[in-house]
């Protein structure tokens, strides 16, 4: 599971992008060939499965701290606007004909009520991103951040004119 990690995390954003749009365009597809042929448990099932992809795609953009922030959240809202899209043209040719429905102005629609969301949020999603990169928790992904972060707070703490002899240590 670390090799999957680091090479997520190595992608360049457009790789990353159009995965995390394949993934959960399937996952979405999912839930929506559930719903057509009424499966409860499927539709629960997919939803199980969609949100748990979205806090995938969500974990490794948090992980991926070559890009700023804002590309993040971007990249984040990219991929779940083009995802929901992807799952309605995957779907589309399950559909019985006598749904009369039309395939471009529901994807249309998909998209721009996506891009409308996506920009409403955008501002919260940066703040989110940011402030869990900035102070992280305990966890293997963030040590490394929260290692800093506490060096950082014990150096301001203590005073200038003396050395803390413990902050010579390393405190693994």
């Amino acid at each position: 599971m670390r090799r999957f990690a680091l090479r997520v995390d190595q992608l360049p954003a457009w790789a990353f992008v159009l995965g995390a749009i394949a993934v959960f365009g399937a996952a979405r597809a999912s839930r929506m060939f559930a719903l057509l042929h009424q499966s409860r448990g499927g539709m629960e099932l997919a939803g199980l499965v969609t949100l748990g992809v979205f806090l995938g795609v969500l974990i490794f953009a948090v992980r991926r701290r070559q890009c700023s922030a804002w590309q993040s959240t971007v990249h984040i809202m990219g991929s779940l606007v083009g995802g929901n899209a992807l799952g309605i043209v995957l779907v589309w040719p399950f559909i019985p004909e006598s749904y009369s429905l039309s395939l471009v102005p529901m994807v249309r629609d998909t998209v721009w009520a996506g891009a409308l969301m996506a920009g409403l949020s955008l501002p919260l999603g940066i703040g989110m991103l940011w402030l869990s990169r900035r102070y992280g928790s305990h966890s293997g992904v963030t040590e490394r951040r929260y290692r800093v972060v506490r060096e950082v707070r014990r150096r301001v703490a203590s005073p200038s004119s003396q050395p803390d002899a413990e902050g010579t240590r390393d405190s693994t």
